[in-house]
């Protein structure tokens, strides 16, 4: 597999067949049995060996978007989105600033003060995908991130994750089974039987 800065792929594929798996080894979560991966000209794995610091090129180089949203219960909407910005180094009112931003976009910004337990299963994705894009990381991998979403939230989901490739250069790879987003990917990877096989295909 290969993808570019700035383009959004698909990566589809029965119940079963490895999609959130290779997602967990793209990102640098779980360790792949053999093969090849490179972050621009980085090697993160290569047959077995890998880069010292997997935890730093998760928090700085790899935004995650998963299917549960893994909201920590304590902190609010805003602090939640801020967060791994600040562990990054950004200042906390910038980082606030920038989760206030994606909030907005994502249509969540007046629920910024809620906690995690007070918002509804669609708002709670939709604050996880502002935090997975708050550090504008080079990736983003994204596990089923409009499952819960109506038709016209996971299109304008789809249609953010566009934007932000777009305008910061950035890489994503959607896994997704949602018929609705999958004819706006110019591109598919599809897992069968252990191999990916890609597929082009004019977006809607």
């Amino acid at each position: 597999m290969q993808v570019a800065p700035g383009e959004v792929v698909g990566l589809i594929g029965p119940s079963g067949s490895g999609k959130s798996t290779l997602l967990k080894c793209l990102g640098a979560v779980i360790d792949p049995s053999a093969g090849r991966m490179t972050l621009g000209r980085e090697v993160i794995y290569e047959d077995g060996g890998r880069v010292r610091d997997l935890r730093a090129l998760r928090r700085d180089r790899i935004g995650f978007v998963f299917q549960a949203p893994y909201l920590i219960p304590f902190l609010d909407v805003i602090d939640n989105v801020a967060l791994p910005a600040m562990l990054a180094g950004m200042p906390n009112g910038k980082a606030r600033a920038r989760a206030r931003e994606l909030l907005g976009a994502l249509d969540v910004l007046h629920r910024a003060g809620a906690m995690p337990s007070q918002l509804s299963g669609g708002e709670q994705q939709r604050v996880a995908i502002a935090r997975g894009l708050v550090n504008r990381p080079p990736v983003i991998l994204a596990d089923e991130p409009t499952a819960p979403l109506d038709s016209e939230r996971a299109l304008a989901v789809i249609g953010i994750l566009e934007t932000m490739a777009r305008e910061h250069a950035t890489a994503i790879i959607v896994v997704t089974h949602d018929e609705k987003i999958i004819p706006t990917f110019g591109r598919l990877y599809q897992i069968r039987d252990g191999v990916t096989h890609e597929q082009r295909r004019q977006p809607a």
